[in-house]
């Protein structure tokens, strides 16, 4: 292929290197470096942030690359082979913003966290390092994080396999689960492509290199990811699909050409590489068959600007002026419609019949759409969820989604007896199911306030759990101790500005200014207050005392995350084993709020409902009601 196409080589699924030569190569360098190059070599087409306490650090070329790509300071640090080290790095607490930066410019980031507690490292020798090892790849076509993804759009990753003169594409979407594959012929590839518009596109090193391919191709070179041929063969695509869906047998998904399976276990596997073996939530494959949508090459589709202009810019485009919905679920299902047309007569009326449905009802239109603008992304937070990603926000996402589902089938069917609702809305209002007990036990489970991360704890709602909340007792009670130990000491060194505060350095520290240090360094006081730190503008001591009651204190919290981890776990758990049914309530809030939105906007503009046949007349005879 052209240069800029990435061959990505296979990352080792644990994230270390194989020792060999490229480690003896790095032979003399300190055990850091050492490490740091170690897993580098693993995974030599990405930027590797390796985890250091507070930061994600870069090395060498990719401090280089990464300090011109995110317009960042670079620094030095040390020397390796008798040169400068290259560093840069960004902080853990904002590095998605870097991320963002970097997958929109097409890089690959091995992200590397430190898998043990740095005291662990130190007890083990002073030229220890701390045990690290890369958790996951991230690239454009794997992103789940709200904060990465643009919330009305999808972010499909896609592959192409051949065989038996058919083209085999598979794309799928990691942050809904979506799986979808279609058989196409080669001239057909270009207009698939623009239909999906992948942010990754993988291909087998034999089909990059076909020279028939080469024009449809052009058009994504920055995007294409290039695989050994090995991953794209079609036995194995098979039992890897299986494996992933925990089946004997493809056969109750569909007939799938070769073509198809061969694209969608290449799929399968890459994502379990950038995952490192996590599992991604998935829907069954659903099969798009020939003729099923309308075709439209690449540049019929630019001048009709369905979902962009001319000029790239969303608004203006078709999409931007039929687009009235009002979820982040509704907008993706709404342009994945318009970027493939229906070509049935008979489907293309069930979905007006839904459209219609609302028209007539302007009260009930409103309040249902007043409804659906509290509903949350639900099939994202089910993706994070399942990916080990998700945090107790994602948690109090499924519990409102589900409310929210619950009042809009109320509304929806009020009145059902005078105007019964269509096949569509019925379906999708009976997707919704029952989900009154999950709800009830998210809401008994969670804090009013929720944490964006599970290791901050605080979300578990008092009296959800008696063993908890005896711990928080105790990590309080522990609180209330360090502030009557800092009375204590201020009354007997007569320090009134003595205070008694934590860092991740020192942990809990007496402080004083500088003009009291000399009180507990030489005088009486200096049996018990043990100096531990002088800065510009003051000194830092520890007690005896004090170490004893920071033990307790922090085996007190320990627990209590631990606790509320396991909790946690417990609740993911229990809405992963409804993944499935939990998928559907979000494809069906979807599709309502796709009909609501094309309803609010025929009603407000006055148009009529066409009338769809399967001959060739186009007759106009009136574009609005009357």
């Amino acid at each position: 292929m052209a240069d800029g196409v990435r061959r990505a080589a296979a990352p080792d699924v644990t994230g270390r290197a194989p020792t060999g030569a490229a480690a003896k190569a790095d032979a003399g360098a300190t055990p850091m470096i050492a490490q740091y190059l170690e897993i580098k070599h693993a995974h030599p087409e990405c930027l590797l942030f390796y985890r250091m306490g507070d930061f994600y650090e870069m090395f060498f070329e990719d401090a280089e690359r990464a300090a011109a790509a995110l317009d960042i300071a670079l620094t030095k640090r040390g020397r390796h082979d008798g040169r400068e080290i290259p560093m840069c790095g960004v902080p853990v607490h904002s590095h998605e913003l870097y991320l963002q930066r970097l997958t929109r410019q097409g890089f690959r980031i091995a992200l590397c966290e430190q898998m043990e507690d740095p005291a662990l490292a130190r007890k083990r020798g002073a030229k220890s390092v701390v045990e690290r090892a890369v958790v996951r790849i991230i690239t454009p076509g794997t992103l789940v994080e709200d904060s990465l993804l643009e919330a009305r759009a999808n972010n499909f990753l896609v592959a192409l396999a051949e065989g038996g003169g058919v083209v085999g594409l598979a794309a799928c979407d990691l942050s809904t689960g979506e799986l979808v594959t279609e058989p196409l012929g080669r001239p057909g590839v270009a207009a698939a492509l623009d239909r999906r518009d992948p942010r990754e596109l993988l291909l087998s090193e034999r089909l990059a290199a076909q020279p028939g391919l080469a024009e449809p191709l052009a058009a994504w070179r920055e995007r294409l990811t290039v695989q050994p041929d090995s991953r794209f063969d079609a036995a194995n695509g098979r039992d890897r699909l299986c494996t992933a869906y925990g089946v004997a047998s493809l056969d109750g998904f569909g007939a799938f050409t070769p073509a198809e399976v061969a694209a969608a276990g290449a799929l399968i596997d890459y994502v379990a590489l950038t995952q490192k073996g996590r599992r991604p939530r998935l829907t069954s494959p659903r099969r798009l068959t020939p003729d099923a949508v309308l075709e439209i090459d690449a540049a019929t589709r630019r001048n009709l600007e369905l979902t962009r202009t001319l000029a790239g810019e969303r608004r203006g485009s078709l999409l931007a002026t039929i687009d009235w919905t009002v979820t982040a679920g509704g907008a993706r299902r709404l342009a994945a419609q318009l970027a493939a047309p229906l070509t049935d007569p008979d489907a293309i009326g069930r979905r007006l019949d839904m459209v219609g449905f609302w028209v007539e009802d302007d009260d009930r239109r409103r309040e249902v759409r007043a409804i659906l603008k509290e509903v949350p992304d639900l099939e994202r937070a089910l993706s994070r969820l399942a990916l080990g990603r998700g945090g107790p926000r994602d948690l109090a996402v499924v519990r409102g989604g589900l409310q929210q589902a619950l009042a809009l089938r109320a509304r929806t069917l009020e009145g059902a007896s005078l105007t019964p609702p269509p096949d569509g809305v019925r379906a999708a209002l009976d997707a919704i199911g029952d989900p009154t007990g999950l709800i009830d036990r998210l809401a008994r489970a969670l804090a009013p306030e929720l944490p964006v991360s599970v290791r901050d704890g605080g979300f578990i709602q008092p009296g959800y759990a008696p063993q908890l909340d005896e711990l928080i007792t105790l990590r309080d009670e522990g609180r209330r101790l360090i502030a009557e130990l800092q009375g204590r000491y201020a009354k007997d060194t007569g320090i009134g500005s003595l205070k008694i505060k934590h860092n991740n350095v020192l942990g809990y520290h007496i402080e004083v200014t500088s003009t009291h240090a000399d009180r507990l360094i030489s005088g009486p006081a200096r049996a018990t207050f043990l100096h531990r730190q002088t800065t510009a503008n003051a000194a830092r001591f520890g007690t005896v005392e004090l170490s004893e009651l920071e033990r307790k204190l922090a085996d007190a919290r320990d627990r209590a995350l631990a606790v509320e981890r396991a909790l946690f776990d417990d609740l993911v758990g229990e809405i992963l084993g409804r993944a499935d049914a939990l998928g559907r309530v979000a494809r069906a809030l979807a599709a309502l709020d796709v009909a609501a939105g094309l309803a609010e906007l025929a009603a407000r503009r006055r148009w009529c409902r066409p009338q769809v046949t399967d001959d060739d007349h186009f007759d106009i005879a009136a574009s609005a009601r009357a």
